[in-house]
């Protein structure tokens, strides 16, 4: 078992905005969760990296249950995610941007900051090569690209050494172009750096090109779980998302 939900449930008062989800995501795999806008994919992503606490259910991780961690204990334990508005470090150089997690994540303190630049170069670079950021290292974070910046976004969650990664709608506001790039990028990096991915997309050509499998949530309710196939031939999914298209 990788990561596995229980019947995870989260109550907003009277609102119930994620109501018992059962998923199983497998190592190794990139699984995208899609349905409606309020259909309580973003809900079900802070369920997971702990920014939202469960009002009933488990999550679990690694075979330990986590449903009760901190979001920065999850992270530790190797659960990042991304964000749908880019959040990145505007002020600061691309390079610098990719080192700040490192060192965040491996707590090097800042006074130590000129050594530490030097000690995780090498890995600083592998990363920027891997995001194909490398001839921008120095260019400062407000100075790049929307596409560019969604990137270092990635770079950044790199730099906190995932195992699981989320991606809130990765191509948003991409061209068609940026988002190609995009999404082979995600490939590449789950293949090579075997980073379990769990993204949402709206795009729906995105999610049936790149997903090995999909789960359908709808008004909080998981209606569909399988492969692109699967999930494609399903009535229920076809009624209340994909509006009848085969």
């Amino acid at each position: 078992m990788f990561l596995k939900t229980e019947q995870i449930t989260k109550d907003f008062g009277k609102l119930r905005a994620v109501n018992e989800v059962s998923l199983d995501i497998r190592k190794g795999d990139i699984h995208a969760i899609i349905g409606p806008n309020g259909a309580g994919k973003s809900t079900y992503f802070n369920l997971v990296t702990g920014y939202h606490q469960a009002s009933a259910g488990k999550v679990l991780f690694k075979d330990q249950e986590i449903t009760h961690l901190p979001a920065f204990k999850r992270c530790k334990l190797g659960i990042t995610r991304s964000f749908q508005i880019t959040s990145i470090y505007p002020k600061l150089t691309v390079y610098e941007s990719v080192l700040m997690a490192l060192l965040s994540h491996r707590k090097v303190t800042l006074k130590f900051f000129s050594s530490a630049k030097k000690f995780f170069k090498e890995e600083v670079w592998h990363i920027l090569e891997d995001v194909g950021l490398a001839e921008q290292a120095n260019v400062m974070g407000d100075s790049i690209s929307h596409g560019d910046k969604k990137r270092l976004e990635l770079a950044i969650t790199l730099g906190t050494e995932p195992e699981l990664l989320l991606l809130d709608e990765p191509t948003c506001g991409m061209s068609t172009e940026e988002t190609e790039t995009t999404m082979d990028l995600i490939s590449k990096l789950s293949r090579e750096r075997g980073i379990t991915i769990l993204f949402t997309e709206h795009d729906m050509s995105v999610v049936f090109g790149i997903a090995k499998r999909i789960s359908v949530l709808h008004q909080g309710t998981l209606i569909a779980d399988g492969s692109a196939q699967e999930v494609r031939a399903s009535e229920e999914v076809q009624k209340v998302y994909l509006g009848g298209a085969a």
